[in-house]
């Protein structure tokens, strides 16, 4: 063989090995934050809802039309992918999260070590991986999933940048919105770091001076690309008569949800940035220390527009949960690469990681599983026998519930702050649906003994009230995953045994 073709194929070998070991020690930092919960049912009520979703899927059921969400179909596809691979698909949605997040820290090795040397960029990719669960994204949120393409989209308009020829350029920039545009069908905010992404492709072109006409061109079909996917979700609703329900769901809905007077999200967000804070000074320094160097020719400027974007969706949102910030993490981690990379950076990351290790790696998160399963199970113990006389309703509870009981479900508003929280009185017809969903008689009722930080429905609250006050009996106090309150189970009284009547009385 000769000597150039044996170089060769020692520099790939060597680049496998070197990307295995990389692989390898991420899953080991996976394992280490996130398999400790492993088989906990209630990690969060959205990632229970969507497996909900997907398990009706399986049977039938069509999204937005049978089972109501905002949320776009490939996170619910994605789900129903994962769903036969365990009995009850709690452990499988949970070892596809998994998997999907160890493939984005990869992604971001891979990035960032376009600015930083590959201590700081592997350092950087476990930073994404301990950090997940800070921001309550040690499960199967939807950033844990659309990370990974907004990753992969972002990889690609930097290749376009480092193409050479204007087809190279124009083929990473379409394989960059095309995964935006799978992303956005994950979550729409997505949408807005897919902006930064185009802006970045635009100028790009603008300064290697290319015809006008070919950028139009060029721009239109990036474009595109990014919308395309929502656009044969759209078509396929409408193809099959579902058009409306779609966009009700999908678009207009959004715009009908309206937060009641007195109250403001913001209560939400000083938690959040406490969480985000040490990441936050991380990624300043390490800003500061990439700016200044001209060590590495990566497009520095590409990664200020995509992290501030990242940011600018976060606050686009309004509600700041911690989990609305998980995309903020793959631009900050990437930022922090180079300072990571340094003496100081892993004195630094040391100290972070020791202060974090409370709340998320050593907490014990198998008690934490257990005491999740022990309350789920009790929940549909007491609940089950009910199920096959009628629907189980789960007014202010999780929603695993309805999948574990096999029950059917009251109304296609199964997540239970579609009817219960005051801001979605409009969006949801929420009296209108309590009502239909009331006249079902479900066989039995769960309801949390304390309301959630969100204003409930006062309208919805009086239905329910009424009718749990003449059609049904407190059978049941069981414990909620919340430990400051309960879950009440009311049964339909015609369900449980009547009293005998006295002798000489006649029954009634």
């Amino acid at each position: 063989m000769p000597a150039a073709s044996l170089a060769l194929k020692w520099r790939i070998d060597r680049a496998t090995y070197r990307s295995g070991l990389i692989a390898l020690a991420l899953v080991a930092v996976a394992l280490v934050t996130r398999a400790g919960r492993l088989g906990d049912p209630a990690i969060h009520m959205d990632e229970q809802f969507y497996l909900l979703v997907a398990d009706r899927m399986w049977h039938g059921a069509l999204p937005y039309v049978d089972i109501w969400d905002r949320k776009p179909i490939l996170l619910f596809l994605i789900y129903a992918a994962l769903r036969p691979f365990s009995p009850d698909g709690i452990v499988a949605y949970q070892v596809g999260a998994l998997l999907f997040a160890t493939a984005t820290a990869f992604v971001i090795v891979v990035i960032a070590q376009r600015f930083a040397n590959p201590s700081g960029a592997l350092l950087a990719g476990m930073a994404y991986l301990l950090y997940l669960p800070v921001l309550n994204g040690g499960g199967g949120q939807a950033p844990v999933f659309y990370n990974l393409l907004m990753a992969v989209g972002a990889l690609e308009a930097i290749r376009a940048g480092e193409a050479r020829d204007p087809g190279g350029v124009w083929r990473h920039g379409l394989r960059g919105m095309l995964w935006t545009g799978l992303a956005i069908q994950v979550k729409y905010t997505a949408a807005i770091e897919g902006v930064a992404f185009g802006l970045w492709l635009i100028a790009l072109l603008m300064q290697r001076r290319y015809p006008v006409a070919m950028i139009a061109r060029w721009s239109a079909s990036w474009a595109a690309a990014a919308i395309a996917p929502t656009l044969l979700a759209a078509g396929f609703y409408a193809l099959i008569g579902h058009g409306r329900d779609f966009m009700q769901a999908n678009f207009l809905s959004i715009f009908e949800r309206h937060e009641p007077s007195g109250f403001s999200s913001l209560i939400y967000l000083l938690p959040t940035e406490r969480k985000l804070l040490p990441l936050a000074l991380f990624a300043i320094l390490s800003g500061l220390k990439l700016a200044r160097s001209e060590a590495y020719e990566a497009p520095r400027t590409f990664l200020a527009i995509w992290t501030a974007f990242a940011m600018l969706g976060f606050f686009a949102v309004g509600n700041f949960y911690d989990h609305y910030a998980l995309p903020l993490l793959v631009p900050a981690t990437i930022v922090c690469a180079p300072l990571l990379g340094t003496k100081q950076g892993w004195a630094a990351a040391t100290a972070v990681v020791g202060w974090f290790a409370a709340s998320t790696v050593s907490l014990p998160w198998d008690s934490v599983r257990q005491a999740d399963q022990q309350r789920i199970a009790a929940m549909v113990e007491a609940a089950g026998p009910y199920a096959s006389h009628g629907c189980i309703y789960v007014n202010d509870g999780p929603t695993i519930v309805y999948l574990l009981t096999h029950s059917c479900l009251p109304s296609r508003y199964a997540f239970p702050s579609h009817l219960t929280d005051a801001a979605e009185a409009e969006a949801t017809d929420a009296a209108g649906n309590m009502a239909t969903l009331l006249a079902t008689r479900p066989a039995a009722i769960f309801v949390a003994d304390k309301p959630t930080s969100q204003p409930s429905n006062p309208v919805t609250a009086a239905m329910l009230e009424g009718v749990l006050a003449r059609d049904y009996q407190h059978v049941a106090t069981l414990p909620d995953l919340f430990p400051e309150r309960q879950q009440l189970l009311y049964v339909r009284n015609d369900l449980l045994p009547q009293p005998s009547s006295p002798p000489g009385v006649p029954p009634g």
